[in-house]
């Protein structure tokens, strides 16, 4: 039976049959409608897979004929009442890697409503991302409001804070068929810690302050970025810990991927720099999970901040500013463990945050391999 014979058995025959006591003949017609859902479920998987592939070759084309016709497919996409194959996070990351801002302008200045939106708004991110200035954006395109409320975008500065220069020289490069998506960042000149120093660690006992709020918080970018696991704990401590004191003190902690470690079990660690942080909270929700595409420059960028404002301990109303001072006044560490939960096989770190009083320690692991 093909597709017009189908479409000509009436809807009710199926209760005639049933009302004839033909119970076989009811399920072989189920099987032929399941039959031809499954063929015409994979030839739109097929359409999806060519449609979404057309629209990466123009955003990855430079020139703006480029992009005029593809934001003409974007709509027409839309329009046919099956959305696009391609999201406006991913659609906006590959515009702004290959198109120039004179080019990109049709894209930002268009005012086409809720279905533009976003696509604006992440694209706005996406060339600050690249370095272009926000005020410059803001002239060419007619000084459109780019941060609609998707997601918290508009939270974000329209600036490139000093933790955030130098990212576009570590953002994904992508061709018509593929491309890098990049690597988590490796830690720089880690040391070991010996069993002496855990043994003192572990003398400076801590009480859990973990909350629903500051996992969803710290733990934004592995799990948005589409790692394999993380965890999220937060301490506070009965005596302040000092800066030196502090990759002891966090060998110790009572968490699930540090158990098992042992005193003679690997524990590196390297101080590290806001910036460095930075870069690795981005990367990890943008694009290096190897099992995921991650959520691209503006999402990337989105969780990057909202996370290091959890293990900085800002307040939760606190804007980029304030966000930004209280994260520089931290102590940050990075560490690696032998533990059974880190697989050490891809990507894995644990980085931490220590106020500057010493009786808050925030600590955020991930590993990319489940």
């Amino acid at each position: 039976m093909d597709a017009a014979e189908i479409d000509e058995t009436p809807w009710d025959a199926p209760e005639d049959w049933a009302r004839a006591g033909e119970a076989e003949r009811i399920a072989e017609w189920g099987e032929v409608l399941a039959g031809e859902r499954a063929k015409l479920r994979k030839r739109l998987d097929t359409l999806d897979h060519r449609l979404a592939n057309t629209l990466r070759i123009l955003a990855l084309s430079p020139g703006r004929p480029f992009v005029e016709q593809l934001l003409r497919l974007y709509r027409a996409a839309h329009q046919s009442n099956a959305g696009s194959p391609t999201g406006p996070r991913l659609l906006a990351s590959l515009l702004a890697e290959a198109q120039s801002l004179d080019d990109l302008l049709p894209a930002l200045s268009y005012d086409g409503g809720q279905l533009w939106d976003e696509l604006r708004a992440c694209l706005f991110h996406e060339v600050l991302l690249r370095g272009v200035d926000a005020q410059e954006i803001y002239r060419r395109s007619g000084n459109i409001h780019f941060c609609a409320p998707w997601g918290g975008l508009a939270w974000l500065p329209d600036r490139l804070a000093d933790m955030e220069r130098g990212i576009s020289a570590h953002l994904p490069r992508r061709h018509y068929n593929g491309g890098a998506g990049g690597c988590c960042p490796q830690m720089s000149s880690p040391v070991p810690l010996d069993a002496a120093a855990r043994r003192a660690g572990a003398g400076h006992p801590v009480v859990d302050a973990t909350t629903a709020r500051l996992v969803e918080a710290i733990g934004g970018p592995p799990e948005q970025g589409g790692w394999g696991g993380h965890e999220v704990a937060v301490f506070a401590t009965e005596q302040p810990v000092s800066p030196e004191a502090l990759p002891a003190v966090v060998a110790s902690l009572p968490m699930e991927c540090l158990e098992g470690l042992g005193e003679d079990g690997r524990f590196t660690y390297a101080p590290c720099s806001l910036g460095e942080v930075w870069h690795l909270l981005f990367t990890t929700a943008s694009h290096t999970a190897v099992y995921g595409g991650g959520v691209h420059g503006a999402y990337g960028r989105l969780n990057a901040w909202r996370s290091l404002a959890g293990l900085a301990g800002a307040r939760p109303d606190a804007d980029p500013d304030e966000v930004e001072r209280v994260a520089s006044a931290c102590t940050w560490l990075r560490f690696e463990a032998d533990s059974a939960w880190f697989h050490n096989e891809i990507n894995d770190f644990g980085v931490v945050a220590l106020t500057p009083d010493g009786r808050r320690i925030a600590v955020l692991a991930a590993t990319d391999t489940d």
